[in-house]
């Protein structure tokens, strides 16, 4: 295929999804139903495109179709259930593997396992909400030629995903797969697409070793003739995994256990909260969704439960916007110090920083942390 016909492609095809997105979401959320947990043959590899990745996510998406009457859940995939990764068929051709992840911290896993064996385009860049995130046409470009395709699971990259569905022609792998999930049991009312699984879970390094042992397998067995690299790359990264979570609650614990508590921008560090044993009072956004929106009520129970349980530290994202977050902190007046605690949550940091690798963010996290609690 030339350039100019792959782009043309990629304009008629995003261009007819944009104009009908309500009815494809309806037509494949029904198609998703009648193949639900049905395997995929090798033959069947390029309808994935088109029903797999709303598949693998299909708990998110279908948990979020809420009854009007009643404000429950109608149907769905259970909150806890696992995603699973593809069948995939061996990949044809010289040339490496061409791997599109779509976020940084998705892309920093695939690369370290993948290392110079593959050909991968990262989509989102540092600082960059994976949320409300946009393709531009580079992007779709990317995930016309690629073939395998990395996204977190449960529906994360929430703005990005419809659009992918509708250009890629390879198989959309999560490399949350295997991962039990966090039950969201508030997350209504808001018009976004976060179904009751929480999808920030490599908050947690355990599941980042997990992230690996995905990635493992997606490229060996796309690629064979590379599996001994996927192999070694993918246990050299879960030892750095081994040793950066011991390192962790070293310095962790410096914080003392009452002094461990604290809210949070939006829902997005549950999996952090369990695994280091801290807790979150609340969140400014009460919602896994950074695209949610806060309501004045809800800021008001909020400061409500903050001067009641004593709670003065506010944990923001490094990346986004805290101006909500600054409200609070003007309101709780019995506080002798309000302190704002910028963590890199949901996007690397810029290159060069000590966020700008998976490995880095968390002790960056973990030492903001202890400056602001301890």
């Amino acid at each position: 295929m030339t350039v100019a016909n792959r782009h043309s492609i990629i304009d008629t095809k995003y261009h007819l999804f944009d104009n009908n997105r309500s009815k494809s979401n309806s037509a494949l959320y029904r198609l998703n139903m009648m193949i639900y947990q049905r395997p995929m043959p090798p033959a069947g590899r390029h309808l994935l495109a088109v029903v797999f990745l709303p598949l693998l996510l299909a708990g998110a998406l279908m948990a979020c179709r809420q009854d009007a009457s009643s404000g429950g859940e109608v149907e769905g995939a259970p909150a806890t259930e696992r995603l699973t990764l593809p069948v995939l068929a061996p990949h044809t051709g010289d040339a490496p593997l061409r791997v599109v992840a779509t976020t940084g911290l998705v892309g920093d896993v695939v690369g370290r396992v993948g290392g110079a064996a593959i050909d991968l385009t990262v989509l989102m860049g540092p600082g960059q909400d994976p949320h409300s995130y946009q393709p531009g046409a580079a992007d779709l470009a990317a995930v016309a030629d690629a073939d395998l395709i990395f996204v977190n699971g449960w529906n994360l990259e929430e703005g990005l995903l419809a659009d992918l569905a509708a250009i890629a022609g390879a198989p959309f792998v999560p490399v949350s797969a295997g991962i039990t999930p966090r039950r969201i049991e508030s997350d209504h009312g808001h018009d976004h697409d976060h179904g009751p699984a929480d999808p920030h879970v490599w908050q947690d390094v355990g599941h980042v070793g997990q992230w690996a042992e995905n990635v493992r397998l997606a490229l060996r067995a796309a690629d064979p003739a590379n599996a001994a690299i996927y192999d070694a790359n993918a246990a050299a990264y879960r030892a750095t995994l081994a040793e950066l979570a011991a390192e962790l609650r070293q310095t962790l614990a410096a914080i003392p256990a009452e002094r461990r508590v604290f809210v949070t921008n939006h829902d997005n560090l549950g999996y952090f909260t369990a695994a280091y044993d801290f807790t979150s009072v609340g969140a400014v956004i009460p919602s896994v969704s950074s695209l949610a929106e806060p309501t004045a009520a809800g800021l008001a129970a909020l400061i409500d439960t903050m001067r009641a349980t004593g709670v003065c530290a506010v944990v923001v994202e490094a990346n986004a916007a805290d101006d909500l977050a600054r409200v609070l902190q003007n309101e709780l007046t019995g506080c002798d110090e309000v302190r704002l605690i910028a963590l890199y949550t949901d996007a690397l940091g810029a290159a060069g920083s000590a966020a700008d690798n998976y490995p880095g963010l968390m002790r960056a996290n973990a030492a903001a942390l202890v400056e602001g609690l301890r």
